[in-house]
Formats: structure tokens, sequence, C-alpha cells
């Protein structure tokens, strides 16, 4: 028996939605997306219905391009930017 996975880290919503983390945290500040602090150490998660209510590539919508301008997909070069050691203290929010 398979059970589902219901709740996320940052890295797997980002996996989940084939987007950045940067844009996780995007949709997050914007109110797009909802974040829940658990444990001692405050991290984030995220309910996967929630997820799922988030607009996918390819799906028509009005703020598709804004989307997609964030992807990791749309543009690999910006993946690379975005997610780097260098810059990874940046993208603990």
């Amino acid at each position: 028996m398979v059970i589902a996975k219901e709740w996320f880290t940052i890295q797997e919503a980002a996996e989940y939605l084939c987007v950045s983390r940067r844009t996780i945290y995007k949709l997050t500040q914007e109110g797009r997306l909802p974040a829940f602090r658990i444990g001692r150490e405050r991290h984030r998660r995220f309910r996967k219905e929630d997820l799922d209510k988030v607009p996918r590539l390819g799906e028509d919508t009005k703020n598709l391009g804004a989307l997609l301008t964030l992807t990791a997909t749309a543009d690999p070069v910006l993946a690379e930017l975005w997610d780097n050691e260098k810059d990874a203290a940046y993208d603990w929010v």
C-alpha cells in the first residue's frame, strides 16, 4: 500500500511544481501559496492540496506569463543562478 504524501518541504514543493525554491518563496509572500510553520525551528511546510491549486505550466490562466518567467524549467540559466551554493544563504528566509 502506498501512502500519499500530504506535507512538503520547500524543496519538495519546488520539485512537485517544477519551479525553483525562490518561486515557492515568492508565491508564499504574495499570499498565493499558504505555508505552515512547524516545529521548534519553525520550518515551512506546504499541504499537497494547496500545491495542487497553484497553476501549472500549460494551464490556461491569466497569470501564467508571470509564473512562467519564474520557473526553473522555463529558463535553465536562471535556475543555475538561483540554485547555487554561493547564494544558498539567501534561500533561507
